[in-house]
């Protein structure tokens, strides 16, 4: 008899799988392709047309389309209805990832404003902190950061130095320390802040608005790339926090910052497919069009040879992305079904496919920085053109 149950995490190394629980894009329904549709309008109307002005970090700019985008519901599409949003399913908030991918500097914004400055409060916060902040984050009227790393501590996350500590009155926490390469950090209204309570051994986790006070900001960092995305060192000194908005239990914040960052490994492979099918489409129609020894440079071998290598390593991220976004959609329905909550099966589901979450994150990178480069190639001495 066949085993029916949904894969778990890493299983696809070691079982056989039916071709027919494979989703693939073509499957995609009606609905999905529609909002995904509505993204890529966005990008050509709002985002396209205002590249250099986007990448010159004209103030106010970034934060106004977070909220065109919000208007649309572009923000909302994982939201559950009661707070605004669309309440869809993993795989449609993938193909939104990988729909506004294409967007430079926005889609770094908008990806850090929906997923690591959303989600902790989505998924970790009690019911009044989703009611206070989620509907506004889902709107744009306010926009999120997050705020782990520090001089000391990246990758070693937990080794942050920045501390929180209650006031005699047991009403707030006062938290000093000091973040950095922070995104969205320059217009975000709410911050979610990583911080170690006295002399705890894992960090905790805080919901912080900027009108709290105590909070001073760094001039915007002058970044190789991506230069229109908002990145700055922020300093907490004496930032007064209601203890109210101290997120989940006390040093739960490493859990929640390892849960979020793996989703967030998750929508990087899908917005790496994006900015590559952009790449690539751009490929196309400029090998077609450039003309030397009287033919198509798309004619010539190696032309071709760089152009099928762009598609087939797209391709194989693709597969692999919706795959494993359908197979972590299925855990989240099997663990709601058995139980969980909508918010412990979505962690719970995506926590399982750990593994696969890392290998796209890599893969799809890695993707993205061949096709890019082969972009740049393909377009010849005008690939080093800013204006192509």
């Amino acid at each position: 008899m066949t085993d029916k149950k949904a894969i778990k995490g890493g299983e696809f190394l070691i079982r056989e799988t039916d071709f027919n629980d494979i989703f693939i894009p073509e499957e995609f329904d009606e609905e999905q392709n529609m909002i995904a549709q509505t993204c890529k309008d966005f990008l050509a109307q709002e985002v396209y047309p205002n590249v250099e002005r986007i990448d010159d970090m004209e103030e106010g700019l970034m934060p106004s389309l977070i909220k065109k985008a919000g208007d649309l519901g572009i923000l909302g599409v994982s939201i559950p209805e009661e707070y605004g949003g669309f309440g869809k399913d993993f795989v449609t908030s993938m193909l939104v990832a990988e729909a506004t991918g294409a967007g430079h500097s926005f889609s770094v914004a908008v990806s850090a404003h929906t997923g690591i400055g959303t989600l902790p409060i989505l998924y970790y916060g009690n019911a009044e902190q989703k009611q206070q902040y989620i509907p506004k984050l889902t709107t744009g009227e306010w926009k999120a950061a997050y705020c782990l790393t520090e001089p000391g501590a990246g990758s070693d996350a937990n080794s942050g130095k920045t501390k929180a500590k209650l006031t005699e009155d047991g009403k707030h926490y006062l938290i000093n320390g000091q973040k950095m390469w922070i995104t969205n950090g320059g217009f975000a209204d709410v911050y979610i802040v990583f911080a170690k309570i006295d002399d705890d051994k894992k960090l905790s986790a805080f919901i912080v608005e900027k009108e709290f006070g105590g909070i001073t900001l760094n001039p915007e960092e002058k970044k190789m790339g991506i230069k229109g995305s908002s990145t700055v060192q922020i300093f907490f000194n004496d930032c007064k926090v209601p203890v109210e908005n101290l997120l989940s239990d006390r040093e739960n914040g490493f859990k929640i910052a390892l849960n979020i960052l793996n989703i967030g490994r998750a929508k990087l492979a899908a917005a790496t497919l994006g900015g590559s099918k952009e790449i690539i489409s751009e490929s196309v129609k400029y090998a077609n069009e450039r003309v030397q020894f009287k033919l198509p440079i798309s004619k010539f071998g190696a032309i071709r040879y760089k152009l099928a290598e762009q598609a087939i390593r797209i391709y194989a991220v693709e597969s692999a992305a919706y795959r494993m976004s359908q197979n972590i959609t299925d855990a989240i329905k099997t663990l709601h079904a058995g139980g969980m909550s909508q918010e412990e099966a979505t962690l719970k589901g995506i926590e399982q496919f750990a593994a696969e979450c890392a290998i796209l994150k890599v893969a799809g990178s890695e993707a993205l920085d061949y096709v890019a480069d082969e972009g740049v190639q393909i377009f010849g001495g005008m690939g080093y053109s800013a204006e192509s």
